[in-house]
């Protein structure tokens, strides 16, 4: 048996269409003109009772004024006016001319109509049956109550008729949303590509947009080293899932395990659904020269759902650079489709092309910089240590023409040690530079605590690192922040009294927020803006604030996004 597409979460996937102020003001302008005409065939061409057509007339001319309110005042509409309860006021509202009427008049049948369209366009294939449903129920207990000498048969084969229709217009408005959240996506999968925040950011991010999008339990990409190569069994594993943090770095994998997660058919899509017991499921595989599905053995694509832990998984070729291999989407509970597994090559065939090019540009500004970090150490060694080298000579020199009872012999004792402090500072700094930057949060961790054991060790201010224990950066933001953290620490030290400071790191969705955080003597310094810190925030498209807190504290929070 084969499934079909995926059921989305239809309000989160149509929260753009509830943005939507000028879709919003169409369905508006159409369910006003549509009531007014009602109201007008109610009083002008009506040829049942009397009192039914008065009660017919007041439910409408009640809902034409709410209708035009509603519609020429948008922005002062209550909030039970908005979402679903449009459409189903329509429902409601059809129901009770029917009642009033007979089922034979053509405008309830048209409110039934469009109540339904609204709702499939908006919620999809749900929303849509559960409307239909509704109104295929109101309509015939409205018609077998106002009619009760129609045969019932004959009111039953309208509401299947009314329900089939119904059932057609939910199904358009599923594809409708579906090929908008396709699009979105396909969007969205370029926008995370940031070159400033490096190759593992991106791949995560857009990784768990498509694990999102699927609603599945997890992502994985799957490929084999570019350097070494298949034949060589060097494979790299990047799994995401729900609640994963920010950055996952791929891990390398036992080349057994590699190929049992890679078919035998490397340019093939498969589809895996396990059916309960013998019945049910599918184990096929869709190839692009042949442009059809076929079937496929069950054992080995099960054999692999085993190993993945789903109940349904999709699996697609992907070439990444030089790299070759596979994304795999895998659901535990749901069952994913056809549908499901082609947009999935759609999206390993164009989605990732911007990340690829991503990878590509960091590696060229990787060895640009490696390059300019080289010349730059080389420049500081030649000008900043060798000078500081001959300060520090000079005042060893001096050191020695002392008198050992000279009073100003510890000073220059100090001296000679702050010197050879910043010498070896200096020459750390250039071998760091040279050298590969390091991957790893704890690095990252371990170079703000040195931070702070530097700013006691020569200004006395104990500095306490607060990061939150899930905090994922990857290198690229990883050293921004660490620069931006070392300007706070240095401003703190050098330009306040403070005896000791806070650095709070903390990643809220989409925005990493960094407190840096002095105490002050009570009477709140001047108005100031880190000139430094304003311009790095800038640069990474965030921004600088300064506040102060009641219980005394100066607070210096940078918000970056992600």
């Amino acid at each position: 048996m084969v499934m079909a597409d995926t059921p989305l979460d239809k309000d989160a996937a149509c929260a753009a269409a509830q943005s939507d102020v000028a879709y919003s003001q169409l369905v508006a302008r159409i369910r006003l003109v549509l009531t007014v005409s009602a109201v007008l065939v109610a009083i002008l061409d009506h040829a049942g009772r009397g009192s039914a057509n008065l009660t017919a007339l007041m439910v409408l001319s009640a809902y034409a004024v709410l209708c035009a309110a509603v519609y020429l005042c948008p922005q002062c509409q209550p909030r039970w006016t908005r979402g679903k309860l449009r459409h189903r006021l329509d429902v409601a509202v059809s129901a009770a001319v029917v009642a009033a009427v007979g089922q034979a008049d053509i405008f309830p049948l048209v409110f039934l109509f469009f109540a339904i369209v609204v709702a499939s366009l908006r919620y999809g294939l749900a929303e849509g049956g559960r409307v239909t449903i509704a109104t295929v129920l109101l309509y015939y207990l409205a018609a077998l109550i106002t009619l009760p000498d129609v045969a019932p048969g004959r009111v039953l084969l309208r509401a299947v008729v009314l329900l089939a229709f119904g059932r057609v217009i939910a199904q358009l408005g599923e594809l409708h949303i579906l090929a908008a959240r396709r699009q979105a996506l396909l969007r969205e999968l370029n926008q995370v590509a940031n070159p400033r925040f490096g190759i593992e950011r991106s791949m995560t991010a857009a990784l768990e947009r498509v694990r999102a999008f699927f609603m599945a339990d997890s992502c994985l990409m799957l490929l084999a080293d570019p350097e070494q190569g298949q034949e060589r069994g060097v494979y790299a594993l990047r799994a995401v899932r729900a609640g994963s943090p920010d950055v996952v770095p791929a891990i390398p994998l036992d080349a057994a395990l590699a190929r049992a997660m890679l078919p035998e058919a490397r340019t093939d899509v498969f589809l895996y659904v396990r059916g309960w017991r013998a019945f049910g499921g599918c184990a096929l595989s869709y190839a692009d020269d042949s442009a059809a599905w076929s079937a496929q053995a069950r054992a080995s694509l099960g054999e692999l759902a085993e190993l993945l832990g789903a109940a349904s998984f999709i699996s697609v070729p992907v070439s990444f650079g030089r790299a070759q291999g596979r994304i795999i989407v895998a659901a535990g509970t749901r069952h994913l489709g056809r549908g499901d597994a082609l947009f999935l090559a759609r999206i390993a065939e164009q989605g990732l092309r911007a990340i690829e090019r991503i990878d590509l540009l960091d590696r060229i500004a990787s060895d640009a910089a490696a390059l300019e970090r080289k010349k730059i150490a080389l420049d500081l060694h030649d000008t900043a240590i060798q000078s500081y080298i001959g300060l520090q000579l000079g005042l060893v020199a001096l050191c020695r023409k002392a008198a050992p009872g000279n009073p100003l012999a510890p000073d220059l004792d100090r001296l000679v040690s702050m010197a050879a402090e910043v010498i070896a500072q200096l020459r750390d700094d250039t071998q760091r530079a040279c050298a590969t930057p390091g991957a790893g949060d704890a690095m990252f961790l371990a170079a703000l605590r040195r931070q702070a054991a530097q700013a006691m060790a020569a200004y006395a201010v104990e500095i306490r690192i607060d990061a939150a224990p899930d905090l994922a950066l990857g290198d690229r933001l990883g050293a921004e922040v660490l620069q931006i953290v070392r300007e706070g620490i240095s401003n703190v030290c050098r330009h306040t009294s403070a005896a000791t400071a806070t650095v709070a790191l903390r990643c809220a969705g989409a925005m990493l927020r960094i407190d840096i955080i002095n105490p002050h003597d009570g009477a709140a310094p001047p108005a100031f803006q880190p000139r430094s810190l304003s311009e790095r925030a800038a640069a990474l498209g965030g921004a600088a604030v300064v506040h102060h807190h009641s219980a005394n504290e100066t607070i210096v929070t940078v918000e970056i996004p992600l």
